[in-house]
């Protein structure tokens, strides 16, 4: 499903949930890929946590990949996760762009999965 993505991996921490770990740069041309495997992900679990703590750039593509991705879990009674804590560019993005009040924003992978929907942690 994502093979054609470099520096993205799919974790399934638990049976409703998903993390997908972001290294390196993603942009434009990771936009299609990104936004299928991510609205795969918000099909079959309850929680999908986006993992950026090891990305070096994004662009506002990918930013707006995100939002889309909140939307539709949203949309479906799910919940979609931004795990941040990463290099000063990609937080910084983050922060001009706003996301930081539309998007629920954790920093460690325990707040990422905790009180997910459809049992405890």
């Amino acid at each position: 499903m994502y093979d054609s993505l470099r520096d993205v991996q799919v974790e399934r921490p638990a049976p409703d949930a998903a993390v997908v770990t972001f290294s390196g740069e993603h942009d434009l041309s990771d936009r299609d890929a990104v936004e299928g495997l991510l609205e795969a992900l918000v099909d079959e679990n309850d929680l999908v946590v986006a993992d950026f703590s090891g990305a070096t750039f994004v662009d506002s593509t990918m930013l707006h990949v995100l939002v889309r991705a909140d939307h539709a879990a949203r949309a479906r009674g799910r919940r979609f996760r931004l795990q941040l804590g990463t290099a000063a560019i990609v937080a910084r993005a983050f922060e001009l762009s706003g996301l930081g009040q539309r998007l629920e924003i954790v920093e460690t992978r325990d707040e990422a999965l905790g009180d997910r929907i459809g049992g405890a942690h």
